[in-house]
């Protein structure tokens, strides 16, 4: 950024272990809520903080997510993206991909599958107390149900879920490896979707993805890499982040006792819960990478066309401006507004589903497990896009 602010603080900051408010962001919200930052790649951008700026630059198409992942623009790291992703994509491509998926994210298409999802739940948290207590929560319930999930919608072999499992850290690393250990991992995992890909094209099922294989092949309505890369966004991110922020949630209500037992005596709050959970939790270490195609003011800095932008959904969802005491987590709230699950064209299409899994999972432990409790301190992900739990002992 020449001619500007040299910056001075590295992003991500920082951070405790757990998941409450990060004192930096509460700072920079009153004293510079549009500041320099450096990224690990080495490259400059603009930490956009507040609620209303944040909004702005996920949902203005003067921020282009395609120009943050192609070309030699400004990036979060040097690894390989997926060019051809989702996630990637500005509108027109943007529209045309979601519209492929969105038919089997919606709420009534997850409302139909919560029986099955509570069956999981019920299962798993069987598998878990067959099991002496101590156990660690992570590998009996938190990770397996959203991996299992998505390997079904998708049609990828639930005996298939270590492999996926083991690559999810890749994916989503900021920090945590180096650029080829993530190139690495992308390869290995495009290798093995393509060999699914050819196995589904020859004998198609009942799943998403043979669906989007018959669209490919069907209609031309995606190419072969789009279709690829499509598999990895749903793969991991509609994995990894439901199983870190279910992880995140059961840390938070067994941190303070009392949260716990106020669920357990009214179940009916845990809807409202979740939706307090997802605001209040400092789950995501980054944000969300956008390069300004025209000049734009925010916060009374002019950001320049060709400049970056990060924009961090968890620091808007503690903007003080609109939420009251948001630092509390006051789990009878009526959260209205947060951006968990993000905003704009990019607004987390499977939101439904995960929102199904979280209440199937605290209602399924509640029911199981009434006096379930932390039986020692987890231990924290780290370098990861997301901050979770990496084990969770829990007793009961």
């Amino acid at each position: 950024m020449a001619d500007r602010p040299e910056p001075v603080l590295s992003f991500p900051f920082p951070h405790d272990e757990g998941l409450d408010p990060i004192a930096l962001f509460t700072e920079l919200r009153r004293d510079e809520p549009v500041s320099p930052i450096r990224l690990p790649s080495g490259d400059g951008a603009w930490l956009v903080i507040r609620y209303a700026d944040v909004r702005t630059v996920l949902a203005d198409r003067r921020f282009s997510r395609r120009r943050a992942t192609r070309g030699s623009g400004p990036r979060v790291n040097q690894t390989t993206t997926l060019p051809d992703s989702i996630l990637a994509a500005d509108p027109p491509d943007h529209t045309r991909l979601r519209k492929l998926v969105a038919p089997a994210f919606t709420a009534r298409r997850a409302e139909t599958m919560r029986r099955d999802i509570t069956r999981l739940v019920d299962d798993l948290l069987a598998g878990l107390t067959s099991q002496p207590s101590p156990a660690d929560l992570v590998p009996a319930l938190t990770r397996p149900l959203p991996l299992t999930v998505i390997c079904d919608l998708l049609g990828t072999p639930r005996a298939d879920a270590p492999r996926l499992d083991a690559w999810d850290d890749a994916l989503r690393s900021v920090t945590a490896l180096s650029d080829a250990e993530v190139d690495a991992a992308v390869e290995d995992m495009l290798d093995y979707l393509r060999r699914l890909i050819a196995a589904k094209r020859a004998h198609p099922a009942d799943d998403m993805l043979s669906a989007l294989i018959a669209a490919r092949d069907g209609r031309d309505a995606l190419t072969e890499p789009e279709l690829l890369s499509f598999c990895v966004v749903l793969l991991a991110g509609g994995y990894g982040t439901t199983a870190d922020r279910l992880a995140g949630m059961v840390h938070l209500l067994l941190d303070r006792p009392e949260r716990y037992a106020a669920l357990r005596r009214s179940p009916d709050l845990i809807p409202a819960a979740i939706e307090e959970l997802l605001r209040y939790a400092q789950t995501t270490v980054g944000g969300n990478l956008r390069v300004a195609t025209e000049d734009v003011t925010l916060g009374g800095v002019t950001i320049r066309a060709g400049e970056a932008v990060m924009a961090v959904m968890s620091s808007a969802n503690h903007d003080e401006t609109v939420f009251a005491e948001p630092e509390i987590l006051d789990l009878t709230r009526t959260t209205h507004g947060h951006l968990a699950f993000g905003h704009g064209a990019h607004h987390c299409v499977g939101a439904p589903l995960a929102r199904v899994q979280l209440q199937e999972a605290l209602a399924g432990l509640i029911r199981h497990l009434p006096t379930l409790h932390a039986a020692g301190p987890p231990t924290w992900t780290s370098g990861l896009i997301t901050r979770a739990p990496r084990t969770l002992p829990v007793g009961w």
